[in-house]
């Protein structure tokens, strides 16, 4: 997957009112991190997949929520080289 369909991925997540907004706020700094322009992608990837994986281990979050990082997550370590 490129990251134009984890962008998208992330912006449909962003805009699902069932989301909590500790979740959001990770994803639009996630958005905002993987679209500037970088010397390494690799770090911003393991550092996104981090701040998701540290999400879904809250126990506050709800199946739903968990499931959709889980895809984002899967999707970003494709991602790495």
């Amino acid at each position: 997957m490129e990251v134009d369909g984890i962008l998208s991925k992330i912006d449909d997540t962003l805009e699902d009112y069932s989301m909590p907004k500790r979740v959001k706020a990770s994803l639009a700094q996630i958005k905002a991190d993987l679209i500037k322009p970088k010397k390494d992608a690799d770090v911003v990837i393991t550092s996104s997949i981090y701040t998701l994986d540290e999400i879904t281990n809250d126990v506050n979050i709800s199946m739903h929520a968990k499931t959709v990082i889980w895809d984002i997550i899967s999707d970003l370590e494709a991602l790495k080289k």
